[in-house]
């Protein structure tokens, strides 16, 4: 009976092939400044800490709707009825916010809320927009804020460090709770239609076109936002904590809630499908201060 035994040399070549690609997976997957290190946790994902702040500052709003005039030719009267739909928009206010952010080295888990207080109006400012007959008289509002998103150091962050700029970015919320139902402030203008040189009407009912306006009156309106913007600590630390001043830019991004729908009416006063006005996005952009404390590393 013969009896061959396996090749050494093909066992430790198998071996070195097996031992050489888990060498390079490992080389790959993870960095060489963690290899070094004994103590995995210290590198990656960073210190874990909690900080808190309150704010105080000023926010101010884009048009909820810009100036958009439509036009019909009654077929009665040969008149030209015209619609304005005129400015809307919230005018600048104080604003209070709270934001607690959990950080593990460079990256944070960040909430928001913020108040404000101010009003709907189409005048410069609430007190004109009310002291004139031929404005709507301002409507005043609370506004709230809040999101939920993350936050990214601009530096690496180290136990002891004074200055902390980060960006941050969210997805939530802006409520907006109105003293009392509006709609939008929409104006109708008459104009005579033309006359020739000797004084007679000129009526042309072959154009006549009319159109339904629907709209969508304003109370409580909430709206989905985006909130995007960048801030900076300044701090004092105190060995395991830290007390400093927060300084933050911010603009939450939502559609208008202002809502007006345009359905044209035929002669047999049967209306089709309508149109949607858009008003497009307004920015909310907040500029505030406050205190943060750190806890945690």
């Amino acid at each position: 009976m013969l009896y061959s035994a396996p090749s050494t040399a093909g066992v430790f070549m198998r071996t070195g092939r097996t031992s050489l690609c888990t060498t390079i997976a490992l080389a790959l997957l993870v960095p060489a400044p963690v290899l070094a290190q004994a103590d995995l946790s210290a590198v990656y994902p960073g210190p874990k800490r909690l900080d808190v702040s309150v704010a105080g500052g000023l926010r101010m709003s884009t048009d909820w709707s810009d100036l958009v005039l439509l036009g019909a030719v009654s077929p009665a009267s040969g008149a030209l009825e015209q619609v304005l739909t005129r400015e809307l928009v919230v005018r600048p206010g104080t604003v209070f916010d709270a934001v607690a952010t959990y950080w593990e080295g460079r990256y944070g888990l960040r909430t928001h809320v913020g108040f404000a207080e101010s009003c709907l109006t189409t005048g410069t400012a609430c007190a004109d927009a009310a002291g004139r007959a031929t404005v709507p008289v301002s409507v005043d509002l609370n506004a709230w804020t809040y999101d939920i998103g993350g936050s990214i150091g601009l530096v690496e962050y180290r136990q002891g460090t004074w200055v902390w700029p980060y960006v941050l970015v969210g997805v939530g919320g802006v409520t907006y709770d109105l003293e009392r139902t509006v709609g939008p402030p929409l104006t109708f203008i008459d104009r005579s239609p033309p006359r020739t040189p000797d004084g007679r009407l000129v009526v042309s009912g072959d154009e006549a076109d009319q159109v339904l306006i629907a709209i969508d009156e304003l109370n409580f309106e909430t709206k989905f936002a985006l909130n995007v913007g960048v801030g900076t600590d300044v701090r004092v630390p105190l060995g395991p904590a830290s007390v400093g001043i927060r300084l933050e830019v911010s603009d939450h991004i939502h559609r208008s809630p202002l809502d007006v729908i345009v359905v044209p009416v035929d002669r047999s006063r049967r209306a089709g499908g309508g149109t949607r006005l858009d008003p497009g996005y307004v920015h909310n952009f907040r500029i505030a201060g406050g205190l943060v404390l750190q806890f945690g590393r």
